[in-house]
């Protein structure tokens, strides 16, 4: 009778975890890291390694948090959002291509820039360090649904047309497709702005979530997207499906602290993220010029 109670005991359990709610959970907290894993995608299939992601997105959340304060529109922040990424997308692009700075280098400044303008604006505008006041937001599960809607047609885009074609030839052999007529450094300038768009919109995701920017939140998600788009394999549906399984590990490990010490539970997505990514890395096809810069002849 009691082995029986505790085999009743141990199905509640599981029961009360995994739940409607863990995969309502997963697909919200997968979105933002599917966002930066396809934009890191893009930039990356055309030869420009973009690790300033995080920042981007922290920028992103910062900026919903600024429009939302001073127009009281949600939907003035998410645009608000994206353009402000696009615009970090388009200065790492900049450094990259015009000044030949090495990409690492140029993407750690942008997270090093970003964290520093955070604490600054947070202080004169709010006057706490890190931290805006709560503002109206959007429903997520809007952001939710156009992140599938982007991923499927990114798939298509990549994969399935001309213009995929020429994104995937500059980042593999530029030469041949600067000898072909394509503009390596402008085709390398729009998909590092793509990149930060969708980050943008990951950190607009991140300010909805709670309803205020507070310079944590990312919590380094931005370079577990940049795990994501390399176990996906550079692929949209990949990275979608990487994001996923983080998505799941990070809502499932918020259930389990009831049942197993806090501190071992919330860093167990970062430690799958490091044994996953150990796994595959040695099965990504990486690009061929990625990291490389391209000088006209």
């Amino acid at each position: 009778m009691e082995e029986a109670s505790e085999r009743m005991t141990t199905w509640e359990v599981l029961a009360s975890i995994f739940t409607i709610h863990l995969l309502l959970a997963t697909l919200r907290l997968a979105t933002p890291i599917a966002l930066i894993a396809l934009g890191e995608t893009y930039s990356e299939r055309t030869g420009i390694i973009n690790v300033g992601v995080e920042g981007t997105t922290v920028l992103g959340g910062l900026v919903a948090a600024l429009a939302a304060y001073f127009t009281g529109s949600p939907w003035i922040a998410l645009i608000a959002a994206i353009i402000s990424g696009g615009l970090a997308g388009g200065l790492h692009a900049l450094w990259c291509i015009l000044f030949r700075a090495n990409h690492v280098v140029s993407g750690i400044g942008i997270n090093i820039l970003v964290a520093g303008l955070a604490l600054f604006i947070t202080s004169s505008v709010w006057g706490w360090r890190g931290t805006s006041t709560y503002s109206d937001t959007l429903n997520n599960w809007y952001i939710v649904g156009a992140m599938f809607a982007i991923i499927l047609a990114s798939q298509i885009l990549i994969f399935r047309t001309r213009w995929g074609l020429r994104l995937r030839v500059v980042g593999e052999k530029p030469e041949a497709a600067d000898t072909a007529g394509i503009n390596v450094h402008r085709t390398r300038y729009l998909y590092t702005i793509v990149n930060g768009m969708l980050c943008g919109l990951a950190g607009a995701f991140f300010f909805n979530n709670v309803g205020r920017f507070t310079s944590g939140m990312v919590g380094g998600r931005g370079f577990i997207g940049i795990a994501a788009m390399v176990i996906g394999n550079y692929s949209p549906v990949g990275a979608l499906g990487a994001a996923l399984l983080f998505g799941f590990i990070d809502a499932l490990q918020m259930r389990l602290q009831s049942f197993i010490p806090s501190q071992f539970s919330i860093m167990l997505p970062y430690l799958i993220t490091v044994i996953v990514l150990a796994f595959f890395i040695k099965r990504a096809q990486v690009p061929a010029a990625l990291g490389k810069h391209y000088i006209k002849q």
